[in-house]
């Protein structure tokens, strides 16, 4: 028999540690709410410290869509505009469209290592910044800060670190 005709599952990559597609509700859920509890650190609103929250949510989008779904990433959204007093909804719209666009891509990502997963995800890491950045010129405070955008290449560095600890 063919290669070709084996099909994609017989050529998957081999998981040699924790398959994160078998995690538990818990941990999925538990890992939300302690990367929610993390970005509401004080350091968490300077502009270069990454989104722990917009990384598990990607990271679960990818690895378990099913249990991801729209309005748990707006109640999030919610829950972190509610924090640092920023216009009501900006960060559910934002976690909602990253959700959105990861689940679009979690097909592919989910054949990639982490690191070439980082780097897929470019610019899924980049859409809170671009958003503040609109939000902020339609509001009229010119083009915002552009140390924002520092905030999606360190989520960049962080995504293979990040993978690890969630996938064990």
């Amino acid at each position: 028999m063919s290669e070709f005709s084996k099909g994609f599952k017989s050529r998957r990559p081999d998981k040699s540690f924790y398959d994160p597609a078998f995690a538990s509700g818990w941990w999925v859920y538990g890992t939300l709410i302690l990367s929610w509890c993390l970005d509401l650190l004080p350091l968490s609103h300077l502009p270069y410290f990454p989104s722990f929250l917009v990384l598990t949510l990607v990271f679960w989008s990818i690895h378990q869509p099913q249990r991801i779904f729209y309005w748990l990433a707006f109640a999030f959204g919610l829950l972190t505009d509610a924090d640092p007093g920023a216009v009501f909804g900006q960060h559910a719209l934002t976690y909602c469209m990253v959700v959105f666009f990861t689940e679009l891509m979690s097909v592919r990502l989910s054949w990639l290592s982490s690191i070439a997963q980082s780097i897929s995800l470019i610019p899924i890491f980049y859409i809170p910044a671009i958003l503040l950045t609109i939000e902020a010129f339609c509001f009229g405070n010119g083009f915002g800060p552009w140390s924002i955008f520092a905030q999606g290449l360190l989520s960049v560095v962080f995504w293979p670190a990040w993978c690890w600890l969630l996938a064990r």
